[in-house]
């Protein structure tokens, strides 16, 4: 998987070996199947990273240990971003951003899925980093300077050498 190092810079290709090491532990609070890692700044610019979860818990916090976890796998991901429509006395409904007449045209968000393997943790999934929100021309994936942004002292990505074992 090659990822732009940063806007003006060079594609970079996410070798065998790469990981993703949690600096702190990370909870996943009750009913939910993710935590945002990402700073308020990096926020602030566009880009989020969220650690993703298989199984949610209604009742509990879930908690993802400090370490380092590999990366199994990098996907391309597109969200389609939805908004809820609520009007009044109306039932609670959900609706593609330019389904209707809405008159805004599709909002998207570029990024990626980094697969984790879950042998220290059944539970873990995945890293997903995403970039802006924007209509589809305006908008691209996160850099990898971006994801670093991103996760700030909470977490690092780990580039992994080429002849590793994946």
């Amino acid at each position: 998987m090659l990822v732009r190092e940063s806007v003006p810079g060079d594609w970079v290709e996410i070798p065998p070996g790469s990981a993703i090491r949690l600096n702190r532990p990370v909870e996943i609070p009750p009913g939910r199947a993710r935590a945002f890692v990402s700073t308020a700044t990096a926020l602030a610019g566009g880009t989020s990273c969220a650690l993703e979860v298989r199984r949610i818990d209604h009742e509990g916090v879930q908690l993802v240990a400090a370490g380092t976890y590999r990366i199994t796998r990098i996907q391309n991901y597109l969200a389609l971003v939805s908004r809820v429509e609520e009007a009044p006395g109306a039932t609670l409904g959900f609706q593609l951003a330019s389904y209707g007449d809405s008159g805004g045209g599709q909002m998207v968000r570029f990024g990626y899925h980094f697969w984790l393997n879950d042998g220290q943790d059944p539970n873990l999934m995945r890293l997903t980093c995403l970039g802006r929100h924007d209509e589809p021309a305006s908008t691209r994936p996160p850099t990898l300077a971006e994801i670093r942004a991103t996760l700030g002292e909470r977490a690092t990505l780990e580039l992994g050498d080429f002849g590793a074992e994946s």
